[in-house]
């Protein structure tokens, strides 16, 4: 190699190790999709895990993802020698070179169990009814959260099907879901929150009537005759209760976290035989003798790793899985990680932590 083609290899490493020296801005972009991308995946998976626990009747628990500190270190180095010799008007150059790095990353990732008072009260108490009707308005199916997470509304009771047993729904409150969704989809669900003068709020629904289409009347029409309410009221008082104490309330009787989850562990597939033997108490099928799979949310069951599924646990040398093809089930995961968030509404408490150096 000639002294000046070794230049110029020395000045190309130079310069490569200048473009590289700062690592930082372009980890941010991959770092922020992989980890938002890992998160929700474990998510997804914790909480499948807890419904079929849920079915074997397993204590639920949480662990939930405190901390992510990623650190990266970058080391280069160069060196660089030469020897020239000079022999009648003969020169003899040699340029020897050397180039080192090194580069690590080595996140530090925290977990928190989630335990303690404010988490055993997200799990046991009700659902805001407030939050339910504010997630409606922001384009949440009604349907699905009525279905879910409401036992009632001015005393029409949803079905139950938990582990414990299977109570049908009321065909009223049937068609005052529907009636709630159509209205939902027509932009005619109306929400104010108010403020007294001592700062107690509350939260009043209004129906847009005034100049809407005939079978939007006649929906709010027939809603207001089904839930018992005043069809001249400009707006009714949202409450939290089993029946209202007028005819210008609302009463939502809304579930806790802890009963939406049993309610979908029902819906697990599982082995007869864990049925039979007590190891699995029985579900929505044992309870109805329904077995077509036409439940809006269905967990399957196989002995092997499912190849098509949007979220898969093993569990007793199972796997158990959601179908990635399974619209609903996929959209009723969503919700419940949306559910949450709602219940979390404490302060969080300083808890027992775990640090784990990932390398």
């Amino acid at each position: 190699m000639t002294k000046q083609c070794k230049m110029i290899f020395l000045g190309l490493m130079i310069a490569i190790l200048t473009g590289c020296a700062s690592v930082g801005p372009g980890t941010v972009t991959r770092d922020r999709f992989d980890y938002n991308a890992s998160i929700t995946e474990s998510w997804k998976r914790q909480i499948l895990l807890n419904i079929v626990k849920m079915r074997y009747v397993e204590p639920v628990s949480f662990v939930d993802v405190g901390q992510i500190v990623a650190g990266y270190s970058l080391e280069t180095g160069i060196t660089a020698g030469g020897s020239a010799t000079l022999s009648n008007f003969n020169t003899t150059a040699l340029i020897e070179t050397g180039l080192s790095g090194k580069y690590t990353d080595r996140p530090t990732i925290t977990y928190v169990p989630m335990t303690g008072n404010a988490f055993i009260k997200s799990l046991l108490a009700p659902l805001s009814p407030e939050n339910l009707m504010f997630t409606i308005q922001s384009g949440v199916a009604a349907d699905m959260i009525f279905k879910l997470g409401v036992a009632s509304i001015n005393g029409l009771r949803n079905g139950s099907a938990t582990i414990e047993g299977f109570r049908p729904a009321e065909q009223k409150f049937l068609r005052v879901v529907e009636i709630l969704r159509s209205l939902q989809i027509s932009g005619a669900i109306r929400m104010k929150t108010i403020k007294s003068k001592d700062n107690q709020e509350s939260t009043t629904i209004s129906f847009w009537s005034k100049g809407t289409p005939a079978e939007i009347s006649l929906q709010v029409r027939e809603l207001c005759d089904l839930l018992g309410l005043d069809s001249g009221a400009d707006q009714y008082r949202l409450v939290y209760g089993i029946a209202p104490e007028n005819n210008r309330e609302i009463a939502i009787q809304s579930l806790p976290l802890m009963h939406l989850l049993s309610f979908l562990a029902a819906r697990v597939e599982v082995p007869e035989k864990d049925v039979s033997e007590g190891r699995a108490s029985p579900g929505v099928r044992e309870a109805t003798g329904n077995t077509d799979n036409k439940d809006k949310f269905v967990v399957k069951c196989s002995d092997s790793k499912p190849q098509d599924a949007y979220v898969s646990v093993a569990y007793r040398n199972r796997w158990f899985w959601v179908d990635d093809r399974d619209l609903e089930s996929k959209r009723v995961i969503s919700f419940i990680m949306l559910i949450f968030t709602l219940a979390d509404t404490s302060k969080h408490e300083s808890l027992p932590q775990i640090t784990i150096p990932a390398q």
